[in-house]
């Protein structure tokens, strides 16, 4: 996508959404490989369809705050909003070009490094040789 096609204000909400529904499902997908679950699994957990799981994991449809909330719990962690205010020029596009920067505080929330995931192995697991899987980033 062209910077020119992000100063439209339809197609910059669009991206907005594509990219928080790009960053829930890759940070879903991942877990799922580094705790070595498949998506039957996943869905067994969840008492869904497998095809509602591949859905999901698509991107293609509608991930509500619950259905990541449940995938959350279905693999032993928490999900949490982060707010991150946009640069002036990213603002441009949006109804909130003309606004004062955001708030100081809002910066304040970023931790310098945040833990994602923990996955502690099961006794059966650690038998058959799977360690502690801990899935990071660094702010």
């Amino acid at each position: 996508m062209t910077h020119q096609a992000l100063n439209d204000p339809e197609t910059r909400r669009i991206f907005e959404e594509e990219v928080l529904i790009g960053e829930a499902t890759e940070n879903v997908s991942a877990l799922l490989g580094s705790v070595g679950l498949s998506q039957r699994e996943l869905a067994g957990r969840l008492g869904v369809s497998e095809a509602r799981v591949s859905q999901i994991l698509s991107g293609k449809d509608n991930l509500t705050l619950r259905s990541l909330a449940s995938l959350g719990w279905a693999l032993g962690i928490r999900f949490e909003l982060e707010p991150t205010s946009m640069s002036r020029q990213e603002r441009l596009a949006t109804p909130a070009a003309d606004d004062p920067p955001a708030p100081d505080w809002l910066r304040r929330l970023r931790p310098r490094a945040k833990l994602v995931a923990m996955h502690v192995p099961s006794p059966k697991e650690v038998a058959a040789g799977r360690n502690l899987t801990l899935v990071g980033r660094a702010a």
